[in-house]
């Protein structure tokens, strides 16, 4: 493996001839990130970016390679996967006698290294056993490199320092056998804990809660997997419900050490034992046995003192058969999945705080814990890397939320590393601030994106001002400050983050705040695949955000297949982004338009959606942040193709349905998909697409306004469709230029319609899924196809698009100030130049004339940008970079 790095930006005014560097890379894999590992890391002689890095294998049912499944899922599992036990070694020479590191025999598929290792070449190799046969297998012998520029970084603890140094008396979390006492005191006048205490005052003496639906939902008639989903859905929430009051009643206590609050959450933590999810659905689900686990562990570590010794054995006993009903699956199955998403939402801190609890009271809480401490070492953060990003959007990002903060303060708490301090912890600011402005919508990307189509909820601003507890941040604390600003009431509740904010309270706390107007206009996250760009943060202020989308993860999870899609948001609305509705997981309207690559503003060939899973990926190849103008490049060549993953074609068969053509799904043979947006001052947006297939085939650019109408304009001549979008709030006008004619088609139906079958309520009632609007432009068949985008958001009344002339597919347009060249002509090389007085984008081989100079491009096929600043020329120009995942970790 060749670890790439083409970003090359210049500062001066003038070149001449090219680069002999390349500028445009092809990625060949079939997928970046495997549903399950199917490859180790590290490998292939890398430079790993740290000095301990996690040994990382696929899991084995001891005797071959399997890829087990995520929890909740119907596919079948080898029974054998539990029965697997591994060994790691690991040496500064491939004979295994210098500096031989070796691991004990463990149930997991990952080993981190809890020691810093010499800088120089490292070779590792592991072994494989059907748990009691004594017969090892030895994988090959891998190598990676260790960088002397890492040997400063602070590495974890073994886990046996973890456990010496955390065995002792009652209470185990929060350190507060140790700090309990500095919780008290520092809390003593804190308002937040004033009003803490009298909402659990208020709880004290209440009717103890029954195993009673949350919810009313008719089941009658309904059997198989719709009666499981409305019977999980009458009790959601329940486990939440009882379990909560038992861990603000713990919190009470020590915030004030008055017994008739541990007394009375002793009367309800004892209720709760006598739940069994065995014989009642109340608390048989994954989130609700957790939710009642993790409230049992706050009662029995803070509440230690005050349980007989029978009754503690009536704890442990209900608690080890709730942990046991998640720690069960884990071992050799969720550690090497991508990312399994209820166990790391939720049910992972609920096994944590149960667990932390019962150390030294039972003998499996040692390897529970261990386990938990060495898969969050290995592979937290588990969907992002560095650039502080959730790949499956912002609908389902702030399931994470308490898991996230929670995690981070216990095992930082035990280890004494500070997980708030790694780099996509200290990133998370700049996602949260361009992909979720404090006064606008989001990114409408992935599961429940709608959900945040009114702006920012409570759970986004309580983890955010969570965050400024742990980091230094100026622009966050700005952006919780807007927040609190326009939203003070969801500061004034007792929120799941009280507690933190308690352990971590200061008191005089005063955080500074930065100047919105000292952030770049655009900031590229490459290891989730978002692109953002906003004229938001210029002195002036804008209200205008927009975002490109390939996500290198695919469309799994929770993510959607809309890779090279774009989102229009202004004044906090989404005007153009995605459609449909999430009632379920992957019912009908889920596969074939909500996740499906027809609900996205992007591009269908053949009318056929790209692939569902991780096949069908994209990425960013290259991003540029202007003065005026924003640019970036995705990457959507690979998204296109037949389903292959087992995951989602059983998904298809629980329905009855085929990824057929007939449903819009096949392969339309898409050899190229990139897509060239920019966001130019004034209110515009420009798309350019380079596309190819191995046969002609019919190209689709979709737009989706969701929440507005979408009505069909003028056509000028055979090669441009228009459309307006009617919003209220301006003038949002597009127009789509080709070579050759296009058929446009306007209309407001789902291509399947949307049931809410769940009968999920918004405000108390039952939500209404109402049709929205769709355009698609299609062109005739062809094997190698353009499109140029225009797009204006203006108040009043916005300048027309001008052609100003067409020269064999070479068209020249006026929009406002800009001036936009377009090669548009499929058998020519692509090339486009956006320009006015003061600012020029130029990408392919036209002519550059800027400042009254003739500039060349430094890299052939690259992307540059001029700009004016005062008397002299800045000129940044990039060739294509990879993402982290493919620097690092691939086959």
């Amino acid at each position: 493996m060749i670890k790439r790095n083409f970003l090359v930006v210049f500062l001066l005014a003038f070149f001449s001839g090219w680069s002999q560097q390349p500028a445009v890379i092809k990625l060949q894999d079939e997928k970046l990130h495997a549903r399950a590992r199917e490859w180790p890391y590290p490998v292939n002689g890398i430079t790993v970016p740290t000095n301990a890095p996690a040994l990382l294998w696929p899991a084995t049912n001891g005797e071959k390679m399997v890829f087990p499944m995520e929890s909740g899922s119907t596919v079948p599992q080898d029974p054998n996967i539990g029965n697997v036990r591994y060994q790691v070694m690991l040496a500064a020479d491939k004979q295994f006698t210098k500096g031989l590191i070796k691991s004990g025999v463990q149930a997991w598929a990952v080993y981190p290294l809890h020691q810093a290792l010499k800088p120089g070449r490292w070779y590792w190799k592991y072994a494989y056993t059907r748990k009691g046969s004594g017969k090892w297998t030895w994988s090959t012998v891998y190598d990676f490199v260790v960088d002397a520029k890492y040997a400063r970084q602070k590495v974890s603890p073994s886990i046996n320092q973890v456990l010496q140094r955390n065995e002792g008396p009652h209470p185990h979390l929060w350190n507060l056998y140790a700090t309990g006492e500095a919780l008290y005191e520092n809390n003593r006048d804190n308002p937040e804990a004033k009003q803490l205490i009298a909402f659990a005052k208020k709880r004290i003496g209440e009717p103890l809660p029954e195993e009673r639906p949350v919810r009313q939902i008719d089941t009658a008639g309904k059997k198989g997997r719709e009666l499981d989903g409305l019977m999980d859905r009458m009790y959601h929430g329940f486990g939440d419900m009882v379990g909560n009051p038992v861990r603000n009643l713990c919190i009470a206590y020590y915030l004030t050490k008055d017994k008739r609050f541990i007394e009375d959450a002793k009367l309800r933590a004892m209720n709760l034992v006598r739940m069994d999810p065995d014989k009642h659905w109340a608390t048989r689900s994954d989130f609700n046995n957790g939710a009642v686990l993790e409230a049992l562990g706050w009662f029995y570590d803070m509440g230690y003192d005050y349980i007989s010794p029978d009754e503690k054995e009536l704890f442990k006993k209900a608690m080890v058969k709730r942990a046991r009903r998640i720690y069960d699956h884990l071992p050799n199955r969720f550690e090497v999945h991508v990312c399994d998403n209820h166990v790391w939402q939720i049910t992972l801190r609920n096994l944590a705080i149960g667990t932390v609890a019962l150390l030294g009271e039972v003998p499996e809480a040692r390897e529970w814990f261990t386990y938990m401490y060495e898969v969050w070492s290995a592979r937290f953060p588990v969907l992002g890397t560095t650039d502080g990003g959730w790949r499956e959007g912002n609908g389902y990002f702030s399931v994470n939320f308490r898991s996230i903060i929670y995690l981070s303060q216990l095992f930082g708490d035990f280890s004494g590393m500070d997980y708030f301090r790694l780099p996509w912890m200290q990133n998370i600011p700049y996602y949260l601030i361009y992909s979720f402005p404090p006064s606008g919508t989001s990114t409408a990307y992935g599961d429940q994106w709608e959900d945040l189509r009114n702006g920012i909820d409570p759970a986004y601003a309580l983890f955010a001002e969570a965050l400024t507890y742990k980091l230094n941040n100026e622009f966050l604390n700005r952006y919780v400050q807007q927040i609190k600003g326009a939203h003070p009431e969801f500061f004034n509740g007792t929120d799941d983050y009280l507690f933190f904010r308690l352990l971590n309270y200061k008191p005089g706390r005063k955080p500074k705040t930065g100047s919105r107007d000292e952030l770049p206009g655009s900031r590229s996250f490459n290891d989730i695949g978002l692109a953002a760009m906003t004229d938001a943060f210029t002195k002036t202020g804008g209200q205008l955000f927009s975002y490109l989308i390939s996500n290198p993860f695919g469309a799994s999870g929770h993510g959607h297949a809309g890779q090279n899609a774009i989102t229009v948001n202004y004044k906090g609305k989404t005007i153009l982004g995605a459609t449909g509705y999430y009632s379920q997981f992957s019912d009908r309207h889920n596969l074939l338009d909500y996740r499906n690559t027809r609900a996205y503003c992007t591009i269908l060939a053949d009318s056929m959606s790209q692939r569902i899973g991780e096949e069908g990926y994209g990425w960013l190849p290259r991003s540029i942040s202007g003065n005026r103008i924003q640019y970036a490049l995705g990457d959507a060549s690979n998204a296109y193709g037949d389903i292959k993953s087992e995951f989602w074609l059983n998904r298809f068969d629980q329905l009855h349905l085929k990824p057929d053509a007939a449903n819009g799904f096949g392969d339309p043979g898409v050899t190229l998909y990139r897509r060239h947006m920019l966001q130019l001052e004034g209110g515009y947006i420009v798309l350019y697409d380079e596309l190819e297939a191995k046969k002609p085939v019919k190209w689709t650019t979709q737009f989706h306004a969701p929440f507005y109408t979408i009505i069909a304009g003028k056509t000028d001549d055979a090669g441009r469709q228009n459309f307006e979008v009617k919003t209220g709030m301006g003038n949002v006008t597009a127009s789509v230029f080709a070579a050759t004619p296009l058929q446009m088609t306007v209309h407001d139906q789902f291509a399947e319609p949307a049931v809410n079958w769940m009968k999920l309520t918004e405000g108390g009632k039952l939500r209404q899924y109402t049709n929205q609007w769709h355009v698609g432009i299609t062109s005739l068949p062809e094997q190698r196809f353009r499109f140029l985008t225009v797009i204006r958001i203006k108040e009043g009344i916005a300048e027309a698009v001008k052609t100003v002339s067409d020269v064999h597919g070479l068209i020249q347009v006026q929009a406002g100030a800009w001036n936009i060249q377009v090669q548009l002509n499929g058998a020519r090389p692509a090339a486009l130049q956006v320009s006015d007085g003061d600012a020029c984008f130029n990408y392919g081989d036209l002519q550059v004339h800027f400042a009254g100079r003739k500039i060349n491009p430094q890299l052939r096929g690259g992307s540059m940008l001029l700009e004016k600043q005062g008397s002299r020329i800045t000129r940044q120009e990039v060739a294509d970079e990879t993402p982290d995942v493919v620097k690092y970790d691939r086959k």
